[in-house]
């Protein structure tokens, strides 16, 4: 456990070596930018998958083991015809998380919503899927529902998740 942090700051230090809030995956193949005040955390930029994890900062986390969180992943495929089963897949292990809860709201082509449990913690967690080439993109906006977030806080999040998908180049 001593390593922990350790291995969190060399993590986050190649992660803070791209620029601002504009980032790169898979050798400058997949580009987007983040908000303002996001920060990686973790970032895995070789190999197959890649993937940066953005801490994004709540007022209500404060004090608790919770984080509100943002990935962007990508995978290599052979060919885009193995875009619907790296979705599947990647669906599938959503599903196994305990207490995982399908949401109601009609959830558009593209984008799975649910519900999990962490520890004491529900999580609301939107996955979109996009397919870029030959490379399968996930973004993943996941935030713990307590009561102290604010509803001024959760629409800002939800924007700046959307504005993370939007930017894919």
């Amino acid at each position: 456990m001593k390593w922990l942090p350790l291995l969190l700051l060399l993590a986050t230090a190649g992660a803070h070596a791209q620029s601002g809030s504009d980032f790169t995956l898979n050798d400058g193949k997949i580009r987007f930018s983040v908000p303002d005040g996001w920060s990686a955390i973790m970032e895995k930029s070789d190999g197959n998958p890649q993937a940066i994890i953005f801490q994004v900062p709540d007022p209500a986390t404060a004090g608790t083991d919770d984080t509100a969180s943002v990935t962007v992943k990508s995978r290599q495929l052979k060919s885009p015809a193995d875009f619907a089963d790296a979705t599947q897949n990647e669906m599938l292990l959503s599903k196994a998380q305990t207490g995982y809860e399908a949401a109601l709201d009609g959830s558009t082509a593209g984008v799975h919503h649910y519900f999990v449990m962490r520890g004491k913690t529900r999580y609301d967690i939107r996955d979109r899927f996009t397919l870029m080439g030959n490379i399968a993109v996930q973004v993943r906006c996941q935030r713990p529902l307590l009561d102290a977030t604010t509803r001024d806080w959760t629409a800002k999040f939800n924007g700046g998740c959307d504005s993370v998908a939007a930017s894919l180049k």
